[in-house]
């Protein structure tokens, strides 16, 4: 027998949770199915890690030049020389994670938000089939928002190995520094993990195949911000394309077009992010879904089937 509810979404990360809450809110009962746990990219993979770690980058950078000041930070022999412990920052990092998890999960219990862990999946109009380990629960709801979230998207040539290659979920979990990578994307993203890796001492290369950094935004902003990274030291080159590149000894050499190579420890592929819709269960449901994955909506983000909306990267939006 199905569990009944006003509102059953299926994904529990920002566009998830706060749909859920929301719900709540105006009193109608929610269903909140995750596989993971609460929070989605944004808090465990994503925005949350990034910002805490770019903090620790921006300390580290402080504290590096503190001797122009007068200010000594040598250690031992008085070398004024400032370190970076990546296992404890690491630490710190998932120390402030899982205290907003834990923060977030208690207020969904609070809200009277329904948690089920597991893979749903649309079986129906207004039905949910949500899979776990050892067992399968089925759920039913007035309204179903699907908002399973996206996962970073890979180029040809450059799988990601967790390695070698990296995507950002690799980064924002490192055991070590390398002492040179490549960041292939000059958006939002790979401009972040050029920033933070470049403050803890790495040497970077951006790669971004259009004309400029971070298309998205306008020239004169690129513009300062690609100011500010070659004075850091970031080699930042646009108008490059990969190929490819041939791992060897300790790192890897990536082939541009042009016969140019870029060698470098580590490779940080940063392209954008893909919809993860292809396990929800929307084969002859009625959802339409376009060539890129996305699910199509209208502007009050209704999916083509009643009673279904879809909303965070889940959509065609802007990144």
């Amino acid at each position: 027998m199905s569990e009944q509810f006003d509102v059953v979404v299926i994904g529990g990360g920002p566009g998830g949770y706060a749909a859920a809450l929301y719900a709540s809110a105006a009193d109608l009962s929610v269903a909140l199915v995750e596989k993971d746990r609460v929070g989605g990219t944004c808090l465990h993979r994503g925005c949350i890690p990034a910002k805490e770690l770019l903090e620790t980058a921006s300390v580290f950078r402080t504290v590096a030049g503190a001797g122009a000041f007068g200010v000594g930070v040598g250690l031992g022999d008085g070398a004024n020389e400032a370190t970076i412990d990546l296992a404890t920052s690491m630490q710190r990092k998932q120390q402030v994670v899982d205290g907003l998890w834990k923060g977030l999960e208690s207020l969904l219990k609070r809200r009277r938000v329904h948690l089920y862990a597991g893979t749903g999946t649309l079986s129906g109009p207004g039905r949910v089939t949500v899979r776990s380990d050892d067992d399968v629960e089925e759920l039913e709801g007035s309204a179903v928002i699907l908002a399973s979230g996206s996962l970073p998207r890979t180029i040809p040539g450059f799988e990601i190995d967790g390695t070698l290659v990296l995507s950002s979920d690799e980064v924002l979990a490192m055991d070590d520094l390398p002492a040179s990578a490549a960041v292939i994307g000059g958006g939002a993203i790979g401009c972040e993990f050029a920033s933070l890796l470049a403050d803890l001492g790495v040497h970077v290369t951006l790669l971004e195949s259009l004309p400029k950094i971070l298309p998205g935004c306008d020239e004169a902003v690129a513009d300062v911000v690609r100011r500010s990274f070659t004075k850091r030291g970031i080699d930042v080159r646009t108008g490059v394309k990969v190929t490819g590149h041939t791992p060897g000894g300790s790192g890897t050499t990536i082939a541009l077009e042009g016969d140019e190579t870029v060698e470098v420890e580590r490779v940080v592929v940063s392209v954008g992010r893909r919809p993860l819709s292809e396990n929800l269960g929307l084969d002859d449901t009625g959802v339409e879904v376009d060539e890129r994955g996305f699910v199509k909506v209208d502007q009050t983000c209704r999916t083509t089937l009643e009673g279904v909306w879809a909303v965070g990267d889940l959509v065609a939006t802007p990144q």
